[in-house]
């Protein structure tokens, strides 16, 4: 064969594989790079409060990283879980600080003191933190406006707490809050409850109940039940996975409830009135998205209703449920404040520590 056509067809054959090499791996997937120059694998970790399986936090953020793994090559991702509380939190924030992992993504809230400790004692690892606002280099935050939804939740309470011709309403214009343990976000989503209660009922009482542990549906279905025989009619619960304790008194006792994060409208039609969503996985898939493609920053940012971070369904399951005993005066009137706060054109009180404007706790 001619010398120079064997030359060519060498140069032919090594441009082709050059080319095959490029940009994916043959899957349309396109190859992870943190600096957005050479393949390189890439590992993100995530720590939760609780346990997959909550309808909540856990749920949604741990979805966003199953997207990442579907659309890049050599990225995988871990779940960190914690069964038993409090107690797993630093030995799982310890372990995917020294496994390896390039970014590590905490659903702080109530963990964000341990987060803050484990951050400064790795410096090298990068992290996110969720709800819990935290001041060191490698550290990016977040921050839901949980208050903002939670205000709505208030005024519904409000109103429907007065509506005795609503079944299992029963007058007494009294209506419960239950949660984990004490944290700035869980103040925050306590504040804004309690600010819309009063803004649409303000003789009505707010009784506040404390767990201790998001990971009982036991101990929360109990203490549900006796905010209720203190004759609480609705029942807002921010317990993670263990708000289906919470969620199952309210069904017995013939009372409503309200959901948080994921849509549990249907999960217990005739009992929940609304859910306040909360989408974590947009901020896990961004963040994640970013590192990848080298353009993570650690700037603070703010996840509010006007932005689509947050939001309350359209109560449809409860109004099929209740049928003509549906007061669609309320639905109407929340609404109207719904949009008043996109508009900014009402504003709610929220817990500063939360957003960066006071020393966190």
């Amino acid at each position: 064969m001619n010398k120079k056509l064997v030359a060519v067809i060498l140069m032919l054959t090594m441009l082709m594989g050059a080319l095959a090499g490029c940009g994916d791996k043959g899957d349309g997937k396109p190859s992870a790079s943190g600096d957005g120059a050479a393949e390189e694998n890439i590992s993100i970790a995530l720590c939760v409060t609780g346990t997959l399986g909550d309808k909540a936090l856990a749920d949604t953020t741990w979805a966003g990283l199953q997207r990442i793994e579907e659309e890049y090559d050599n990225v995988t991702c871990k779940v960190f879980e914690a069964p038993e509380g409090a107690t797993d939190w630093e030995p799982n924030l310890v372990a995917a600080s020294t496994g390896g992992y390039d970014l590590v993504i905490v659903t702080a809230s109530s963990m964000g003191a341990i987060l803050k400790d484990v951050a400064g004692r790795f410096p090298d690892v990068t992290y996110v933190s969720i709800d819990s606002p935290i001041d060191l280099p490698n550290v990016a935050s977040c921050t839901f406006c949980c208050n903002e939804a939670s205000f709505l939740l208030g005024c519904i309470a409000g109103l429907w707490t007065t509506r005795t011709e609503i079944p299992g309403v029963n007058g007494e214009k009294i209506v419960g809050w239950i949660s984990g343990m004490q944290a700035p976000i869980n103040d925050d989503y306590y504040i804004g409850f309690c600010a819309g209660v009063e803004y649409t009922c303000p003789d009505a009482t707010v009784l506040q109940s404390w767990t201790g542990t998001y990971s009982d549906p036991l101990m929360a279905k109990e203490m549900t039940k006796a905010l209720i025989s203190q004759g609480a009619d609705i029942i807002s619960p921010v317990l993670s996975s263990a708000a289906v304790g919470a969620h199952e008194a309210c069904r017995e006792q013939g009372v409503y409830s309200f959901a948080l994060d994921t849509n549990q409208d249907a999960v217990y039609p005739g009992t929940v009135i609304t859910t306040a969503l909360k989408d974590g996985s947009v901020v896990t898939y961004n963040y994640a998205k970013e590192f990848i493609e080298g353009t993570f920053s650690t700037d603070f940012r703010l996840l509010n209703l006007s932005m689509g971070a947050m939001d309350i369904t359209d109560m449809v399951e409860i109004e099929v449920a209740l049928g003509d005993e549906f007061p669609a005066d309320i639905k109407e009137t929340v609404m109207e404040l719904r949009q008043q706060i996109i508009d900014g054109e009402l504003e709610v009180p929220y817990n500063p520590v939360v957003r960066g404007e006071a020393a966190a706790k």
